[in-house]
């Protein structure tokens, strides 16, 4: 009987100490479990949430602000400077005198040619009075001479007095031809000096030299006395009222640059917008087309020809799209891209479609608005991967 109740201490013994190690291994189980593995914390990750909104698709460029037109003023004839009417900064009307060359020489060439005008036409007139006289003498003689002719023929007259008489007709009637032709002559003459008086006069505009439009003088090269040649700038002539932003657009971007789109452009901190007004279609020296846009009235103020200003044509409009930091994309390998996203405490890696991306902003398909995708990490990409414990901080 002793024995049997010891068989049975011992085994009720065993089941106690088998039931506590069971129990105490469950519990260390459950204690592990809590404890995080050496060297496995959580990665410490800054998340941000993806949004939906609108994005421009751009292609940044720097501009340089030009009047719409410059020209440099200079002459046709060689002549010195006699005044500068305009100094740097002013502003000229269209038709306004600028500079006056010395005309002197050709002024007394207009006054000569003008006086021996004068002269051809007094003896225009003397010579039209002595036509006028012969054609009447002519008249007389000839009236004479037909006279005398029918008298010989009656014998009432001898016929040396008929000869007379017809030689007499004979030799106004060459004086009137001569006269005739010295009138047709000085006409002649007259008209030929007319020529050479409206030549120089279109010559003496030259000596005069206006603007052909209204601007500003920006740059002034003469003084008076100095030497004018054509070869030579005197002044150079702005149009502000129209300005354009001129900028090169690379070959790369040549499909998606085109007259017509939206330009984006700041100034004094106010961001302006306009429209792309021209791209040239040839190449320059640097290999790339040249862009203008055109700016007057409001869309000019605060712009200076010379200054350079940052432009943005806008490529492309997205809309209702989702949005995530350029600096949350993750190359891989094989040149995809995915985002990292945060669910429940761990990693999850989306793969991603890239619609377009402006600036910071990247439009993506994959990711819905609302998704906390991790932006920056402390030891780099690398470090992380789908699935893992992550410790976002804020």
């Amino acid at each position: 009987m002793k024995r049997k109740l010891r068989i049975v201490l011992l085994v009720v013994v065993v089941a106690g100490v088998l039931a506590g190690a069971v129990s105490l291994v469950i519990q260390k189980k459950k204690e592990l479990e809590q404890v995080p593995e050496y060297g496995r914390k959580p990665m410490p990750v800054t998340v941000v949430k993806a949004e939906k909104g609108d994005l421009h698709r751009k292609k940044d460029y720097l501009g340089v602000v030009r009047p719409a037109l410059k020209s440099g003023i200079s002459t046709k004839v060689s002549a010195k400077v006699e005044a500068v009417h305009v100094d740097e900064g002013d502003w000229v009307n269209s038709g306004e005198i600028l500079v006056e060359l010395d005309s002197e020489e050709l002024r007394y060439r207009l006054d000569s040619i003008q006086a021996r005008i004068r002269e051809a036409g007094a003896d225009l007139s003397g010579n039209k009075a002595t036509v006028r006289a012969l054609e009447s003498s002519y008249r007389y003689w000839e009236s004479e001479k037909e006279r005398n002719q029918n008298l010989l023929e009656k014998n009432a007259v001898s016929a040396s007095e008929a000869e007379r008489v017809a030689e007499k007709a004979a030799e106004v009637r060459g004086k009137l031809t001569a006269a005739k032709k010295k009138t047709t002559a000085i006409k002649e003459r007259i008209s030929s000096l007319r020529s050479q008086k409206k030549e120089l006069r279109a010559r003496l505009d030259y000596y005069t030299i206006t603007s052909q439009y209204n601007g500003v003088v920006s740059e002034r090269l003469v003084d008076p006395g100095d030497m004018a040649s054509p070869s030579k700038l005197l002044l150079k002539v702005e149009d502000r009222e129209i300005l354009k932003l001129s900028f090169d657009i690379p070959q790369a971007d040549f499909p998606d640059v085109s007259r017509g789109q939206e330009v984006v452009f700041s100034v004094q901190g106010q961001d302006k917008r306009a429209r792309l007004s021209l791209v040239h279609p040839s190449l320059n020296r640097a290999r790339m087309k040249k862009a203008e846009v055109w700016l007057e009235g409001k869309d000019r103020k605060g712009l200076t020809p010379g200054a350079y200003f940052p432009v943005s044509v806008i490529v492309e409009k997205l809309r209702d799209v989702t949005l995530v930091p350029r600096s949350s994309l993750i190359p891989s390998p094989g040149g995809e891209k995915h985002v990292f996203a945060v669910d429940k405490g761990r990693l999850q890696a989306k793969p991603i479609e890239v619609l377009g991306m402006s600036g910071d902003k990247v439009a993506v398909k994959g990711v819905s608005p609302g998704a906390r995708v991790v932006r920056s990490t402390f030891l780099g990409w690398n470090r992380l991967s789908s699935g893992e414990k992550v410790e976002v901080i804020q």
